[in-house]
C-alpha cells in the first residue's frame, strides 16, 4: 500500500503536537490508529472481495502449474 517512512512518521506527528497540543496528542493519536486500522480492513476486504469474484486463486494454480510444467520440460530437454 503506502510506503511511509520513519522521518514522515516524525514529521506528521510534530505537526499534530503542534496544532493540537501534548493533551490532546494520546486521544487524536488513538483515532488516527482506530481510523487507520478500520480503512486497512476495508481494502482487505475488499480485495478478498475482488480477489474471489475474478477466481484469483484459480488464476494463481493455473500460473503455478505452467511454470512446474515449463520446469520440467526444461529438466527433460537437459537430460536428453
Amino acid at each position: 500500500m503506502f510506503q511511509i517512512g520513519f522521518i514522515e512518521i516524525l514529521f506528521i506527528g510534530l505537526i499534530i503536537l503542534l496544532l493540537f497540543g501534548p493533551e490532546r496528542l494520546p486521544e487524536i493519536s488513538k483515532i488516527i490508529i482506530k481510523n487507520t486500522t478500520r480503512l486497512k480492513r476495508k481494502f482487505s476486504s475488499f480485495r478478498e472481495d475482488i480477489e474471489r469474484d475474478i477466481g484469483a486463486d484459480e488464476i494463481k494454480q493455473d500460473i503455478f502449474n505452467e511454470f512446474k510444467l515449463e520446469e520440467l520440460e526444461k529438466n527433460e530437454s537437459e537430460k536428453s
